[in-house]
């Protein structure tokens, strides 16, 4: 902090003395006029502008994330050349737009790929959508307001392989008609883990619960398993909640009475023991299992396709090549079989020729076009195995038993089973 003190009166010692004074009272240096006739001099304060920032390194960092199935972008300064590789596979390039973004799709899920872009080299691993979870089941514990959770999901490279998590959630439902429905006066509880169970706290017993356990990968969130409380944690241990009603006829009972009693005090007989409560009434739904959903009236469960790895090949494919070739003998066009004469000096005539009482016939050379046949290039995608073309492609499993092909996903239907609930 830098101070810096003027002395106005001897600034303005050369004009009129009633100009002075309201020149001082205007700058409102002096508060008061007490202080204008103490205090001549005034401090004016001037704060030191530090640690703003006035200019940043706009370089862009390279990073690579999938962003859609088989499907990976790539952030880099603008207009970078990127380019993408990975073992036995064609070696791709393309160029960031001006937003310094480039996309490569049709990749192998699960591969890892390496990323290259102005000097620096990151690793990614392209995904699918990642496939639903299943029987999901809650189980009780010997902690209250506490239930262990587990369900089974099918992971592989394909679909996230380690990078694939799950979220527990409890959310408060109520029981109208069969149908559940939200209970906003109690929160939802949810917690994150990377295994295929998990504890999870800080339940009412009181209440009725609707548990979803959703599998997410870096494409996003798959369809969740679903299970719901018959019985809150309360009823299936046994522990009894007393009623609002009885806490209150309690404490009215043992309010004293303000008026003085003149009556002989009576011996008290002894306290009765509370009635015991009623048995609620129960009555009987129709509801889909545990993993149905309704739809249309019919309980269905649905499952993503799976698929596998499949090897596709293709034989060899040529292209004609023509060129002059240099050539000697009879099937050469131009070529004569001639005597070189007596004064050939070799040992041996070119081109199979024959010596002959010391003469060389043999024949003479030529040119003529000759057509090749040269193997082709793989295809883009595709690799040369040593004997074919061959690619890897993911095939979509067989239908599992007891499922239905909609040509969007597998579903089964089931019937709606029984189940008691209050009456209301």
């Amino acid at each position: 902090m830098e101070t810096r003190t003027t002395r106005i009166t001897s600034a303005l010692g050369a004009l009129p003395a009633s100009i002075v004074a309201g020149i001082i009272v205007s700058t409102n240096l002096i508060s008061a006029p007490a202080a204008q006739a103490a205090e001549p001099d005034a401090t004016i304060t001037q704060s030191s502008n530090t640690g703003i920032v006035i200019a940043r390194d706009q370089s862009v960092p390279l990073t690579a994330v999938p962003t859609a199935p088989r499907a990976v972008t790539v952030t880099t300064s603008p207009n970078t050349r990127v380019t993408l590789k990975a073992p036995r596979t064609t070696t791709r390039s393309a160029k960031a737009n001006a937003k310094g973004l480039a996309t490569f799709t049709k990749l192998k899920a699960g591969k890892k790929y390496t990323v290259t872009a102005d000097g620096e080299t990151v690793n990614v691993v392209p995904v699918r959508k990642v496939g639903r979870a299943r029987d999901l089941t809650i189980m009780t514990t010997s902690e209250s307001g506490t239930i262990t959770a587990t369900w089974a999901h099918a992971t592989s490279k394909a679909r996230g392989g380690l990078t694939i998590g799950y979220t527990l959630t409890a959310t408060p439902v109520g029981v109208a008609d069969g149908v559940p429905d939200g209970d906003s006066g109690v929160p939802s509880i949810s917690v994150e883990t990377d295994s295929t169970e998990a504890v999870l706290r800080g339940l009412d017993p009181r209440v009725l619960y609707s548990f979803t356990v959703t599998p997410h990968n870096p494409l996003g969130e798959g369809r969740a398993s679903v299970a719901r409380m018959d019985r809150s944690l309360a009823e299936v241990s046994g522990i009894a909640v007393p009623a609002a009603d009885d806490a209150g006829s309690d404490s009215a009972e043992e309010t004293p009475s303000t008026e003085p009693s003149t009556a002989p005090v009576a011996t008290s007989p002894p306290a009765s023991r509370p009635a015991p409560n009623p048995a609620p009434q129960m009555r009987t739904v129709w509801v889909c299992p545990a993993a149905f959903t309704e739809v249309g009236g019919v309980c269905t469960q649905s499952m993503n396709y799976t698929f596998h790895d499949e090897k596709l090949t293709q034989d060899y494919t040529y292209t004609s090549d023509r060129r002059l070739e240099q050539c000697a003998g009879s099937d050469c066009p131009g070529s004569e079989y001639k005597d070189f004469g007596t004064d050939w000096s070799g040992t041996t005539c070119p081109h199979g020729g024959t010596m002959h009482d010391g003469k060389c016939l043999a024949w003479t050379t030529s040119q003529k076009w000759v057509t090749r046949q040269v193997k082709d290039a793989p295809p883009l995608g595709w690799y040369d195995d040593g004997s074919q073309y061959a690619t890897e492609v993911q095939a979509k499993d067989e239908t599992p038993s007891g499922w239905s092909d909609t040509g969007t996903e597998w579903i089964r239907t089931t019937a709606k089973v029984s189940k008691t609930v209050p009456a209301q």
